[in-house]
C-alpha cells in the first residue's frame, strides 16, 4: 500500500462522530505504517538532561517528532468542529483519550450488536 492511499484513506473518513469505531481502525492502520504508533502506547521520555547520554536524547527527539506527525494525521482526519475542539491539545495520547470519551462508547454498540447478531443467527438453526 502507497503512503498516498493511506493519506487517502484519512481523508475519505475523517471523523464526523459516527464514524469513530472506522476512523479509529485507519488511523491505526496509518500510525503503524508509519512507524508512529508507539506514541500512543508509550509516555514521552524524561526531558534530557545536560549530561543525557546521546541515545536519550535521540530517543526523546524521535518521541517528540512522532508524536507531533501523529497529532498532525489525527487533526487532518478529523472534520473541522473536531479540529477546533482539539487544537490546543499538545499530546497524541490526550487527544485520543477526548476523542474515546466522546466517542469510545460506539465501539461498545457495536460488539454489543455483532453479538446479538450471532446470537440471534444460532437460534434460527
Amino acid at each position: 500500500m502507497s503512503q498516498s492511499s493511506l493519506s487517502l484513506i484519512l481523508n475519505q473518513n475523517k471523523l464526523n462522530g459516527d464514524n469513530f469505531v472506522d476512523w479509529k481502525k485507519n488511523l491505526m492502520i496509518v500510525l503503524s505504517f508509519k512507524k508512529h504508533k508507539y506514541v500512543l502506547e508509550h509516555k514521552c521520555p524524561p526531558i534530557p538532561g545536560e549530561n543525557t547520554p546521546n541515545a536519550e536524547l535521540m530517543t526523546y527527539a524521535n518521541w517528540l517528532d512522532s508524536n507531533e506527525i501523529a497529532c498532525c494525521y489525527i487533526m487532518a482526519s478529523m472534520n473541522s468542529v473536531l479540529q477546533k475542539q482539539h487544537e490546543g491539545y499538545k499530546n497524541v495520547r490526550e487527544i485520543m483519550d477526548n476523542v474515546e470519551d466522546m466517542f469510545g462508547g460506539q465501539s461498545l454498540l457495536v460488539r454489543q450488536a455483532t453479538v446479538r447478531n450471532i446470537m440471534n443467527y444460532k437460534h434460527k438453526f
